[in-house]
């Protein structure tokens, strides 16, 4: 392939990356500062996989009975005051709690940074795309686009899952755990983290399909292997869950499911990848 950029010298290709690199830090930094000015926003919107425990009544939110001096509505409820509502059982009764001051600062400026960092993350794929495609040839750039494309699908879907189906039912189900007399409270930067890792986790678990079409393209795999060793291949997929989820079957089932169903995918979408290369080959030798 004899372009421009393969005539670069080694030291041109150095000033390219770190040009490039340079942009990309860039980016980053810019994505982290818009994040953080709006990091209450998204704190809401990481907590939201929560809001099954505050509808259910597991975590009360106590800013609301607190009154503030010279409100004419608070003053007007301590005229009238509501009758109490009964006492549940349950003993996790408590909102977000902070050890210590530092905590809620580390907290938003985390998320700002994981934030900032998936929103350049665009930016930054475009840019070591760009610094990669012009040795590629087109054969190896269509695999890489259809790489990037996949991954991307399989990492939105996989979030998703976690985000509004596997959060919102496994966290009530975690709490009757909690045995009578031990109240529940929700440390910041520990639920924070459980909730980014466990996302993280379905990310990373559902970009299995990818691995498998990968190892079908380079010949290591076949449909008819993965067929034949469904059985092991699922008891290595329950192992994968059980690592990737909280410790409880429910977490574990909940991801294992979808996991099991794009296995299936994967072994057609490998059939009709195979077919295709097939077909381009006899093409490229009848011409």
């Amino acid at each position: 392939m004899i372009t421009n950029d393969a005539r670069m010298t080694f030291t041109e290709h150095l000033g390219e990356l770190r040009t490039r690199l340079i942009r990309s830090c860039a980016a980053i930094l810019i994505s982290f500062i818009l994040c953080y000015i709006v990091h209450e926003q998204i704190f809401l919107l990481v907590a939201y996989p929560l809001s099954s425990l505050k509808s259910q009544g597991i975590i009360v939110d106590d800013s609301a009975a607190t009154p503030v001096p010279g409100d004419p509505a608070a003053a007007q409820n301590q005229a009238n005051p509501a009758p109490p509502k009964p006492a549940k059982e349950d003993p996790g009764k408590s909102p977000w709690t902070a050890l210590n001051p530092m905590e809620p600062f580390v907290v938003q400026l985390k998320l700002s940074l994981y934030a900032g960092f998936i929103l350049a993350l665009p930016f930054v794929i475009y840019q070591l795309c760009a610094f990669i495609f012009p040795g590629l040839t087109p054969s190896e750039r269509k695999v890489v686009r259809f790489l990037l494309i996949g991954s991307t699908v399989f990492v939105i879907f996989g979030v998703a899952t976690a985000y509004f189906a596997v959060f919102p039912m496994v966290m009530p189900y975690l709490t009757t755990f909690v045995p009578p007399g031990v109240q529940v409270q929700l440390r910041m930067s520990e639920t924070v983290s459980l909730i980014l890792k466990g996302m993280l986790g379905f990310a990373i678990a559902f970009q299995f399909p990818m691995v498998v079409m990968i190892l079908v393209y380079l010949g290591l795999l076949s449909p008819l292997t993965l067929r034949k060793y469904r059985r092991h291949a699922i008891v290595i997929l329950a192992v994968a869950s059980a690592a990737f989820t909280p410790p409880d079957p429910f977490s574990m089932i909940a991801m294992l499911v979808p996991l099991l169903f794009l296995y299936e995918i994967s072994i057609w979408a490998s059939v009709i990848m195979l077919r295709k290369r097939e077909k381009a080959e006899a093409a490229a030798g009848a011409s």
